[in-house]
């Protein structure tokens, strides 16, 4: 997504278990309107292939950037695809040249959302294609997923429609370090896609407050009265959702057989940077839109309150932890016993016992994790779930630290991309 969410951390509660249930109850409804023979993935499409124009904003991608257009030219030709290179210091610009596609140059870099906004009107794309579609350089898109998208704007209140990202699972049996940070991200991905999307984005709720940057096509209409380059805000994608919905501009529609192929972040530090960089822009975000009544507010309100009691819950473990043990290590260390005496008067969890914490925070979180992996057939999951809990605690900490530099500064919006992997780029057409 890129994680299409700030990735907190994800608890199960109120939030998550009303969202499921209306997911649940959208694929139901869903089905039985196919059963009636009225299926609007399948649908004729009153718009095609060649209303769409692609834009993909590169920085420092040579590695990537080829392969990323030629997935996009089994949907579109090659002159519907526009890339800019962002104040690329590599091979970006000419890789992309050779793809016989329109590339253009800035020097300096602009950010994300400038240079799109660059491509868009350097080529008058709003007066000669209805639908926008933004790439991100890292993304393969699958032949389909084009063809899939176009019935949705059959109803004239859908805006957006964005699909799900995936990732090329490199084949192995002994766990690696590397793949330990993309295993988490994979299984929150789907936790936020079964938990939230698919029930946020049903056309009776509507509330996503995320418009996700790697795969996404706008109504052309929509997206010229979006102010994407926002002064102030490190990316775009939670400022697009909150101004569409404050502005009452349409419907964002998710469909998870609309698949891009994505990368995740292989190491600790990258995955610190992404992380807090959704982050900030999340905060940025709420601090620039402010609050509005709406269900769409409701509903993320609720989701924000659970996330920050779910981190701070996790950031407080190690010490609840401890509590727990002291009767067995009073003894051993004496200090024990005042902190035992403190904890007694003013913890929130005095009366928490060691094995229903086991249970309820390990056991079913894992659970979760080795069910996502055999669905989505990583059987991998079973080992790197074990492990997951140290994830959660950097997750929570990185919230925490965004908060400041969240609410109280302002960011040019450019960007600089986790490392990139071979493995992970190796789907084919």
């Amino acid at each position: 997504m890129k994680p299409f969410a700030p990735v907190f951390g994800l608890p199960l509660g109120i939030s998550s278990t009303f969202w499921f249930f209306i997911g649940l109850i959208r694929y139901i409804a869903e089905k039985i309107n196919l059963f009636r023979g009225n299926d609007i993935y399948s649908a004729p499409s009153k718009l095609k292939r060649r209303n769409v124009a692609c834009i993909v904003a590169a920085h420092n991608e040579e590695l990537v950037i080829r392969k990323c257009i030629r997935f996009l030219k089994a949907s579109v030709s090659a002159k519907q695809i526009y890339v800019v290179s962002d104040g690329s210091n590599d091979k970006t610009y000419r890789r992309a040249r050779m793809e016989n596609c329109h590339v253009s140059k800035l020097s300096p870099g602009r950010g994300k959302a400038k240079a799109i906004i660059y491509a868009i009107k350097r080529n008058h794309l709003f007066d000669r294609y209805k639908l926008i579609f933004i790439v991100d350089a890292d993304t393969l898109i699958d032949k389909e997923f084009v063809t899939r998208a176009l019935p949705l704007f059959n109803d004239p209140s859908v805006s957006v429609v964005y699909g799900s990202a995936k990732i090329q699972w490199p084949p192995h049996i002994i766990p690696r370090l590397r793949f330990y940070y993309v295993a988490y991200r994979e299984r929150l991905n789907r936790m936020l896609q079964y938990f939230f999307a698919y029930g946020q984005t049903w056309k009776y709720t509507n509330v996503s407050y995320v418009i996700p940057g790697f795969a996404t096509i706008y109504r052309s209409k929509i997206l010229r009265r979006l102010p994407i380059d926002t002064p102030g805000l490190l990316i775009e994608d939670f400022n697009t959702a909150f101004q569409l919905h404050k502005k009452k501009l349409g419907k964002i529609f998710y469909n998870p057989k609309c698949i891009g192929w994505d990368q995740h972040p292989e190491t600790l530090t990258d995955y610190w940077k992404q992380v807090k960089r959704w982050n900030i822009g999340f905060f940025q975000t709420v601090r620039h839109n402010g609050f509005w009544p709406s269900l769409f507010w409701l509903a993320l309100l609720i989701f924000t309150i659970e996330i920050f009691i779910n981190s701070i819950f996790i950031i407080m473990l190690p010490l609840l932890i401890l509590y727990l043990l002291a009767p067995w290590i009073t003894n051993q260390i004496p200090l024990m016993s005042v902190f035992t005496n403190i904890y007694q008067q003013i913890g929130p969890y005095q009366y928490v016992t060691l094995i229903a914490l086991f249970i309820s925070f390990f056991i079913i979180d894992y659970g979760l994790t080795v069910l996502i992996g055999l669905i989505n057939k990583k059987p991998q999951f079973i080992i790197y779930g074990l492990f997951f809990v140290f994830m959660h605690y950097v997750t929570s900490l990185i919230l925490m630290s965004s908060l400041i530099p969240g609410f109280f500064s302002k960011s040019a919006g450019r960007w600089i991309s986790p490392k990139r992997s071979k493995e992970q780029s190796s789907v084919k057409l």
